[in-house]
């Protein structure tokens, strides 16, 4: 019965000073309001950043070193078939799922009286996986294919353009011509492939370049980004196998990722968040410091009726529950139309920020952050509270008669 008399006594107080009442709370929707927003972006800032660069972070490229490069200047071996046989054999697929062979060079493709001079790609049907080209028309070529060394190709944008005048659906059955051979277009790749013409590399070797038992490179795509480290150890270790090295010194190869670009990328959104995260708390730290202030001079003011309540025998404890009770109202309320406004202000970022800025993710609601906020809010009032309560339940009654 005590609380609920000194819910009634502050909603009373409340409606009595409405405009001081709704500036204090204005400071702390404002501060509840900005930690939802801010906590939705950052969430679908980070989203938004792992799908579209954690696939380009789990590829890892081998490569030949130079002949300089090599200690004793012994002559590097190639990369070669019998190396994407043991890849593909001792790799563990929990770690690597796919090992793409790669041989490249530039050609001219053909179409009619128009010409382009392009680059070739031949690898394994992994390969837009390995690069994080986008299949925007069309299909890659099938692993029955690759093995039957089928004249299928797919073409970058620019190729595109430069053939069909930029007409995706016309490129797709179409032939065009490479060294005098003819080749099927079956897909298109995204805008990032730009000049490259991605074909079988059976294909590419038996008519492009002269049945060559060697590769330039080989792609490797780990399962996920926690375990390429785990996957170039493991490449590692097998070419070192193949290739008779005792001593990393001596590796006539090189495995080489971009996480490092990924794990710097990962520690700015990561800054980002503490940054949203801190300038929150400030808000709510001003919120807080404009609730007490508040609240000591609704004290100073009702000293007097402090005095009488205490005179005809209110205890201490009442008086303190009274001024808690009041701070912890207006900060709940205030926390409830700040929930309100951040999720209004998230719902409208999900549909104007996409449209604006499609490269910084859809805002996300969390119900955990709507939780946190209003709980923050009545720690606000309680903490805030507490300095103006204790003051007011010290009072001497005599003395507040007085005041």
């Amino acid at each position: 019965m005590h609380l609920v008399e000194s819910c009634r006594i502050a909603l009373h107080c409340l409606r009595v000073g409405r405009l001081r009442t709704t500036l204090t709370m204005l400071g702390l929707v404002v501060s509840v309001a900005s930690v939802i927003a801010g906590a939705s972006l950052s969430s679908g800032l980070r989203t938004a950043y792992h799908s579209a660069f954690d696939s380009m972070f789990i590829s890892i490229s081998i490569i030949p070193k130079a002949a300089s490069a090599v200690p004793g200047g012994n002559r590097p071996r190639s990369l070669s078939d019998s190396d994407i046989n043991a890849l593909t054999q001792d790799v563990d697929p929990t770690t690597i799922s796919a090992v793409v062979p790669i041989v490249s060079g530039p050609v001219v493709v053909r179409r009619g009286a128009l010409k382009y001079r392009a680059n070739i790609i031949g690898s394994s049907p992994a390969y837009p996986q390995l690069q994080s080209y986008p299949i925007t028309h069309g299909a890659v070529f099938t692993n029955e294919q690759y093995n039957g060394k089928a004249r299928v190709i797919l073409l970058g944008p620019v190729v595109v353009n430069a053939l069909f005048g930029g007409n995706h659906d016309e490129a797709i059955g179409s032939t065009v011509q490479i060294a005098r051979q003819t080749f099927e277009v079956i897909g298109t790749l995204g805008p990032e492939a730009t000049t490259t013409v991605l074909m079988p590399m059976t294909t590419a070797r038996a008519y492009l370049f002269g049945g060559m038992h060697t590769v330039g490179s080989i792609g490797i795509v780990a399962t996920h980004l926690g375990v390429v480290r785990t996957a170039i150890n493991q490449v590692n270790a097998i070419l070192d196998r193949a290739h008779y090295v005792k001593e990393p010194a001596q590796r006539d190869y090189v495995a080489q990722t971009m996480q490092v670009t990924g794990t710097i990328a990962n520690q700015l959104l990561t800054l980002l968040a503490w940054i949203t995260t801190t300038t929150s708390a400030i808000a709510m730290f001003i919120g807080a410091l404009g609730l007490a202030n508040i609240m000591l001079i609704t004290v100073t003011e009702r000293t007097n009726e402090i005095g009488v309540r205490r005179a005809i025998g209110a205890r201490r404890s009442a008086i303190l529950r009274q001024f808690l009770v009041e701070a912890v109202l207006i900060a709940g309320l205030g926390g409830m139309i700040g929930v309100g406004v951040g999720i209004a202000i998230t719902k409208a970022g999900q549909h104007i920020i996409p449209s604006l800025a499609p490269g910084y993710g859809t805002p996300e609601l969390s119900g955990g952050v709507l939780t946190l906020a209003f709980t923050l809010s009545l720690v606000v009032g309680l903490v805030a509270g507490c300095y103006p309560a204790i003051k007011a339940s010290r009072l001497h009654p005599w003395d507040a008669v007085r005041y």
